[in-house]
């Protein structure tokens, strides 16, 4: 599309005296509708028609667009009020995927209610941790980073706090400091792949663990068995 079309369209939009809605008006509905604050005013502003004359060429295609867009901005609030970000993306996949297999309006505002439903559950699970902000960021960075190299040092860069002050929290919140708290980790998933049918070194390198003896003593000193006596129980 021309520079010269995309000003055009602006233009027309613009002059048929069609507004969308601000910034201000969507952080009222999020709020309203994930955390349950605000105005319930902005309940009557949020209709999946509300962009069904711009958004597509027929009023159900135009429809599921709009509820796209609104997963869209629901999915990011979510993260902004503490949500892992890899969760509220899977899930925003999930309900888009969901919005293209229906084939009537009514099945679509059934869903709308669907996709806050799941959203709010996810906010109250993770506002409802008793850990702090830098700790809880720190948890969901291990969780992503299990298979590979995962540091004190890296963490700390990745939620903006000094790796010293990091392992305060750690040892206060958790009561061991980072780099324990990712090794039992990747040693808790090895059970899983062990269990799944990965070889000992598979696991090993998998996780990120310099070689497989070393895997296999801090497995043992782990768990009080090896690896290959762990997968024959």
């Amino acid at each position: 599309m021309r520079k010269k079309d995309i000003r055009l369209v602006i233009r027309q939009t613009e002059l048929s005296g069609y507004k969308h809605h601000s910034f201000d008006i969507e952080k009222q509905i999020s709020d309203y509708y994930l955390i349950g604050e605000g105005d319930s005013s902005v309940a009557n502003v949020l209709q999946l028609e509300t962009y069904a004359d711009i958004l597509g060429p027929e009023r159900l295609r135009a429809v599921k667009n709009s509820l796209i867009c609104l997963v869209a901005v629901t999915c990011r609030s979510a993260i902004a009020k503490g949500v892992a970000a890899e969760h509220s993306f899977s899930l925003s996949d999930y309900f888009i995927n969901e919005i293209e297999k229906k084939k009537a309006l009514a099945e679509l505002s059934e869903l709308k209610d669907s996709i806050f439903q799941e959203y709010r559950r996810l906010i109250a699970e993770a506002q409802n941790q008793t850990k702090s902000l830098p700790v809880t960021k720190a948890l969901r960075y291990i969780e992503s980073h299990l298979y590979g190299n995962c540091n004190v040092n890296d963490i700390a860069a990745a939620v903006k706090r000094n790796p010293q002050y990091l392992s305060v929290l750690f040892k206060k919140e958790l009561n061991c400091s980072p780099s324990q708290y990712i090794k039992s980790r990747k040693l808790e998933e090895a059970c899983g792949l062990l269990k799944g049918g990965f070889s000992v070194s598979e696991a090993a390198d998998a996780l990120g663990f310099c070689n497989a003896s070393y895997f296999i003593r801090e497995f043992k000193r782990f768990y009080g068995r090896t690896p290959m006596e762990y997968c024959r129980e």
